[in-house]
């Protein structure tokens, strides 16, 4: 098997990653979804100057030597005319100021009089008022097109009017589980599936079908060509053993471009199309699934549904607490615990099954050019329960 650089297997990703196009959704079911557009404000925010607090709204000039010892007095006017010299309007958090205050003075500092307060402390300019445009001036880009949308941007987009959005559309995605090898342990249960799915919805896909236990070329060459989805992944018999019957299903239905990629754990990884639709071959062996679908399956699945291609973990800088031991020639995934701030390996690259991920706190990923990193030499760990920017390099 010739093996292609992860390098080149991640531009042919990208290539075949086409943005879903676009639908319009209510607020209340836009949570996690894309915009499909960033959405840049129309206006400045607040529109106008703005009382931040309870208080009555006056000039800031008309304040001065006003204490406990020399109140104050002014008037007090409502409705929205123009404030007049050493008058004051009540106004409550994110009412608009009259014309001509300039500040809000809290109710600390007044005595409550019938038409009238005593003020007895000095009010300076701009104290407790949001200036025009303080949050966000016009033309300002307030959430992004790559990002999900969060509890505070639904909230944001209510207060500004907007009843629903326009977002990017859920992948389809058509899930083919081609069904496990003989063990010498018996029968187990199958660890692909339900890792897969919680995968495929963390990453803004949707499973459009998910077909199990599916081993003959005929019936999987058929299962992929069907239409209907957006990427299919197809998980087991991707090697080359006379049983690993999806590659060649793949050329039934289309067309196999990469077969075999210089990864470890996923090495077997293949990929192709059918009918325009990008197909994964993701292998059997639960670890190296998991390993292909982050670095490959997944990079598809985020970008067709508008995400960032980037690994959605936060990575951590921390030092080696022992020498993590690669091959020149192959991207590598090393599971690291981290102890005392270092990251320690857990076994080589592909040892350990499941078990490695589950114990780890994340995974370094090992270039291809290097032996593996030396100790006390300072990594990138991809955090596993952690999303958000990253301090280092993580595909």
């Amino acid at each position: 098997m010739n093996r292609t650089p992860v390098t080149e297997a991640i531009e042919w990703i990208d290539r075949h990653a086409i943005r879903c196009a676009r639908e319009h959704v209510s607020l209340d079911r836009a949570a996690g979804r894309i915009l499909a557009a960033p959405f840049v404000s129309g206006m400045d925010m607040p529109p106008g100057a703005t009382a931040v607090t309870n208080g009555y709204a006056l000039r800031s000039a008309d304040t001065i030597g006003a204490g406990s010892y020399n109140p104050l007095p002014f008037r007090l006017q409502e409705g929205d005319r123009t404030l007049e010299p050493f008058s004051a309007a009540l106004v409550s958090s994110g009412d608009r100021l009259p014309a001509g205050a300039d500040a809000v003075a809290q109710f600390d500092v007044a005595r409550a009089e019938a038409e009238a307060i005593e003020l007895i402390g000095t009010v300076t300019r701009n104290e407790g008022v949001n200036l025009q445009g303080q949050e966000a001036k016009a033309g300002t880009p307030l959430i992004d097109g790559v990002s999900p949308l969060r509890p505070a941007d639904l909230g944001l987009l209510a207060a500004l009017g907007l009843a629903s959005v326009s977002v990017v559309r859920r992948p389809q995605v058509r899930l083919i589980l081609a069904g496990s090898k003989p063990s010498q342990e018996g029968e187990r249960g199958d660890a692909n599936g339900p890792m897969l799915r919680a995968l495929i919805v963390r990453d803004g896909g949707a499973i459009e079908t998910c077909a199990t236990g599916v081993c003959e070329q005929g019936e999987l060459a058929e299962s992929i060509a069907r239409p209907g989805a957006d990427v299919v992944l197809v998980c087991g018999r991707t090697g080359t053993g006379q049983d690993d019957v999806a590659p060649l299903a793949l050329q039934e239905a289309g067309a196999l471009d990469i077969h075999g990629i210089a990864l470890r754990p996923g090495e077997s990884t293949g990929m192709g199309s059918a009918g325009g639709i990008p197909v994964i071959l993701l292998p059997g062996s639960p670890l190296h699934c998991l390993c292909a679908y982050d670095l490959f399956a997944g990079r598809l699945i985020r970008q067709l549904g508008g995400r960032e291609s980037r690994l959605p973990y936060r990575t951590r800088l921390a030092p080696v607490g022992r020498k993590i031991v690669s091959s020149v020639g192959d991207v590598e995934l090393c599971w690291v615990r981290l102890a005392g701030g270092e990251a320690f390996p857990l076994g080589s690259a592909g040892s350990g099954g499941l078990v490695s991920a589950v114990r780890a706190d994340g995974f370094v990923v090992v270039p291809a050019a290097l032996e593996g990193y030396a100790s006390g030499t300072s990594v990138a760990v991809c955090m596993y329960g952690e999303t958000g920017e990253m301090e280092g390099m993580c595909l």
